[in-house]
């Protein structure tokens, strides 16, 4: 590290000593402001901000470790390093000077090579604190624009996933971020003629820059379903719009679910997602939607196959569907949870909800750890029409 030019405060009240340091400060070039007592240290210290301090213990109106004690008080954050420079020379008086604040203390008469290593020493570790601070400021800096990521994050996400439209009888979601902010999206939306509409979207990676993935599928999703439009044409309108807004390496794994309750009718479209499950009450897995098309935005819409899975449920029971993040979530011994602990789990808590049942398992299995990838798992109740038993 190559010396630097320093303003050093010498606080001493005999003028030989200030004469020898200034001497002294004038070959190496640095620079010299003088006080002749504790009060004049603390107001020079004050006015010039200097780099260095080299104190005095014995002088009149207040002694040095006084002053000490006051300039450490009024310091701040900023680290100013103060060598004690004395005649007395017991381990008490050093000691004293220690603990008023003091980084050094050399007795008179100095070696003034020592005294060049100390203070060019004091000089590294200044410049290494004032390094760490300016860190500190930094990491400040980056913590409030997070803070800030995330306050508009999930603000942007409660508008996607319209919150208000997400507490429906037949719904029972779980989510789990694996950040601050979930780049999965649950969306709920109730169309006409007893229509009930869900999706569970997983975009690629997770918080904001996932998240922002999903603002055209919300769109599109809340637009399309609230005028009853076919799943079919509501995917084909997705994977349009991510064809265009996000890069080729980027897409959407999604689950689409249509549940017509007035005909005990669920239409699927699976673009990437795990198996979504027809479970009946005694918690029997009756149908599967498997994946039967590429996930949203990854093919042209010449080769996208809108096609859906239709099945019409005879017995009353609970369709449940999830990201892969579920399925992928690893326990201490990174084994993942897997489909078969998933189908397990159906069934190990008999008296709640599929939904809740699964969450349950996977909370379990995780210790209360974060997943490593976004989770979102819902439950949509198809009850059986009182006509129809």
């Amino acid at each position: 590290m190559s010396e630097k030019t320093l303003k050093i405060l010498a606080v001493d009240d005999t003028e030989m000593n200030l004469n020898l340091l200034a001497r002294f400060f004038s070959r190496k070039g640095h620079e010299m402001i003088t006080a002749t007592n504790g009060r004049e240290a603390i107001e020079r210290f004050e006015s010039e901000q200097p780099d260095l301090i080299l104190m005095d213990v014995m002088m009149p109106v207040m002694d040095g470790y006084e002053a000490t004690r006051e300039i450490r008080q009024r310091s701040g954050e900023k680290w100013v390093p103060i060598i004690f420079m004395s005649a007395k020379v017991a381990v008490e008086d050093q000691v004293a000077g220690l603990d008023a604040g003091g980084d050094d203390y050399l007795t008179k008469p100095v070696n003034m090579r020592i005294f060049d290593a100390k203070i060019k020493a004091m000089q590294r570790i200044a410049d290494m604190s004032d390094s760490l601070n300016s860190q500190t400021n930094e990491l400040e800096k980056y913590r409030a624009a997070a803070e800030e990521e995330k306050y508009l994050g999930n603000a942007l996400m409660e508008r996607m996933t319209r919150a208000s439209k997400m507490s429906d009888k037949l719904l029972d979601s779980w989510l789990l971020p694996a950040e601050h902010m979930s780049g999965d999206l649950v969306a709920a939306c109730r169309g006409g003629d007893d229509r009930f509409y869900v999706m569970v979207a997983d975009a690629t990676g997770h918080g904001l820059l996932a998240a922002m993935m999903q603002i055209p599928v919300s769109q599109t999703f809340y637009h399309m379903t609230s005028r009853d439009y076919s799943l079919s044409r509501i995917v084909r309108s997705m994977n349009s719009q991510l064809r265009v807004l996000v890069p080729r390496d980027r897409f959407v794994a999604a689950t689409l679910i249509m549940v017509d309750v007035r005909n005990q009718l669920i239409e699927v479209w699976n673009g990437g997602g795990p198996e979504a499950l027809f479970i009946d009450e005694q918690r029997n897995i009756v149908h599967r939607f498997e994946s039967n098309a590429a996930p949203l935005g990854i093919v042209s819409d010449e080769e996208f196959e809108p096609h859906t899975q239709v099945y019409q449920w005879q017995v009353g029971g609970e369709l449940l569907a999830c990201s892969d993040g579920a399925i992928d979530a690893l326990n201490d011994d990174g084994e993942p949870f897997g489909e078969e602990r998933l189908e397990q789990s159906i069934s190990r808590y008999p008296d709640k909800t599929v939904c809740t049942a699964v969450a349950d398992a996977l909370r379990d299995y995780l210790k209360g750890e974060r997943a490593q990838d976004d989770v979102s798992v819902i439950g949509v109740t198809c009850p059986l029409q009182e006509n129809n038993q």
